[in-house]
């Protein structure tokens, strides 16, 4: 990841979706700064330290019975109209 040279560069669609909302505008970088960072990127990269460590294998901590559920209410409707429900109920939710 740190050795994309497209790194804070990037431009499209997020950005104007969230304009304001979060950090998304792509940085500029004075040349000086920009040759620090291009030559710690290479750096790490030469090191093998640009990949993280492997996740692991996700392990739920719901049973079956207890995932059944939840794909029950997701089906049904009874989770989007709860989590609309409270948005309605208090507004600054309604985006969290």
């Amino acid at each position: 990841m740190l050795a994309d040279s497209s790194l804070g560069r990037a431009r499209g669609s997020v950005g104007e979706a969230y304009r304001g909302g979060v950090a998304t505008d792509p940085l500029d970088l004075d040349d000086s700064l920009s040759a620090v960072v291009d030559r710690i990127r290479n750096e790490v990269t030469m090191a093998g330290e640009d990949k993280a460590p492997a996740a692991g294998e996700y392990v739920s901590p719901f049973g079956p019975e207890e995932r059944d559920a939840i794909m029950r209410l997701l089906r049904d409707g009874t989770y989007h109209r709860a989590a609309a429900r409270v948005g309605e109920e208090d507004p600054e939710l309604s985006d969290q």
